[in-house]
């Protein structure tokens, strides 16, 4: 008899923490993230990011370049002295994120498994899946950064071809960077809206 009623008391107890631990996540840690995530959302640039204008211009000067060569009339210290320029520059474009989205992944962990200890499985699935859609723009980043590189000289070199293909690797990885920064902004309004319905 006393064993039974000791095991009633360790299952109420449990049964008890758990209470208090799903009242803790549904009334304190939903209503800050969903707090932090509209932040998030309202802090990320317009879109698109890198402005329509600005692709159009570089795909513009590629085909100039390609079927103009020019940069063998330009003597070799204009060339160094310009590309030097570029490598000082050598940063992503304005629109690009300059954040640590490391840290920023690693901060909702927690919270993913919160939502998965109470149940609320496609929450948790949803923030989980920002990781990919962060990963995908910091990769972006990285390979902005080599294309601005590689393009300071392929022009110091006075190659028309590469530079001409590097300008068009510019042009796709400004469009990439759009496109997810489109997909992160679609999935950080999903996660607001999942935490604004607590049923879910």
């Amino acid at each position: 008899m006393n064993k039974k009623i000791s095991i009633l008391i360790i299952l109420v107890a449990i049964i008890g923490i758990y209470g208090l631990f799903y009242v803790a996540v549904t009334n304190v840690l939903m209503p800050m993230e969903l707090d932090s995530f509209k932040n998030d959302l309202n802090g990320m640039p317009q879109l698109p990011v890198n402005n329509n204008s600005t692709i159009s211009d570089l795909e513009n000067s590629a085909d100039i370049i390609e079927n103009n060569p020019s940069l063998k009339y330009m003597s070799q210290s204009q060339r160094s002295e310009m590309a030097n320029q570029m490598r000082h520059l050598n940063s992503p474009p304005i629109g690009f994120l300059n954040q640590n989205f490391t840290d920023y992944n690693n901060f909702y962990a927690g919270s993913v498994l919160a939502y998965k200890l109470i149940g609320k499985g496609t929450l948790a699935n949803e923030i989980s899946n920002l990781s990919s859609i962060t990963n995908n723009l910091t990769s972006l980043t990285n390979e902005s950064t080599a294309i601005n590189q590689k393009t300071a000289n392929d022009f110091e070199n006075g190659d028309d071809k590469a530079y001409a293909e590097d300008l068009r690797s510019s042009v796709n990885n400004l469009k990439q960077y759009n496109k997810v920064m489109e997909e992160l902004k679609t999935q950080l309004q999903k996660i607001i809206n999942q935490l604004a319905d607590k049923k879910t």
